[in-house]
């Protein structure tokens, strides 16, 4: 694992890397750590929080590399992606891992197309994933059944405990 400060010039080309929303909170920003887990993830620390993370992601047949936001960052910015809201039934599911299905979303919020990032919230509408979209809102709003968003980072998963770790220190 390797952890350090990036500079004002990382900083500017990671800006033209990730999408709008990251880019903004990255503009305010004092500092950003770099926090390399591993080849498949490393964790951005925004003036001492964990906020954003570069994963690679299998998706279907191909493996994709994505910037996305984490559940931490849903806490600390208003960062304005789309989200479900899920019944109380899928929650302890997607707690545990699981894709989320078309059954269990009660709300979809804001609009996306296959491959962009969704939050998922509980009916106490607290964020307790990130994920994939599988399909398009439009898509999803005519199914019935099936899985639809890919789950990516959910409460209480390993990248949930090293941001808490990251956080304590």
């Amino acid at each position: 694992m390797k952890r350090h400060l990036l500079s004002k010039k990382d900083i500017k080309k990671l800006m033209n890397e990730v999408d709008n929303k990251i880019a903004e909170i990255l503009k305010e920003s004092e500092n950003v750590e770099l926090y390399e887990i591993d080849e498949n993830l490393t964790i951005f620390i925004v003036d001492g929080k964990p906020l954003f993370a570069k994963m690679k992601i299998k998706l279907g047949d191909e493996n994709i590399e994505k910037y996305i936001p984490l559940i931490t960052m849903f806490y600390v910015k208003n960062v304005g992606y789309p989200y479900v809201k899920v019944d109380e039934g899928a929650v302890p599911r997607i707690l545990n891992g699981a894709d989320v299905m078309r059954p269990g979303i009660r709300e979809i919020h804001g609009e996306f197309n296959r491959g962009d990032i969704v939050a998922v919230r509980d009916p106490k509408d607290r964020t307790i994933a990130v994920t994939l979209a599988l399909y398009s809102r439009g898509e999803i709003e005519s199914m019935q059944k099936g899985k639809v968003l890919k789950n990516i980072h959910y409460l209480g998963d390993k990248i949930s405990k090293i941001c808490s770790e990251i956080s304590k220190k």
